[in-house]
């Protein structure tokens, strides 16, 4: 199922709110965390990669829909 734009800024947002909670932790728990916080950075990361990249074919005058949704490194 492919998620609209809107679920995937909400939840970037919802990632930036955790990883906000994480780093305001105190650095001696840092180690336990580090991990975590490497993978919501990382997952919000493609998920803007994602929005940015349907924003750029929906800017083209004919839009690929597979492009669109899937990105272009889907071949």
């Amino acid at each position: 199922m492919t998620r609209s734009n809107r679920d995937l800024t909400a939840e970037i947002s919802r990632l930036n709110r955790l990883i906000a909670r994480i780093e305001a932790k105190p650095q001696n728990e840092w180690g336990v965390w580090s991990s975590t916080l490497h993978d919501l950075v990382e997952e919000r990361d493609v998920l803007g990669l994602v929005v940015l990249n349907r924003r750029i074919e929906a800017s083209k005058k004919v839009v690929s829909f597979r492009r669109w949704r899937d990105g272009p490194w889907t071949g």
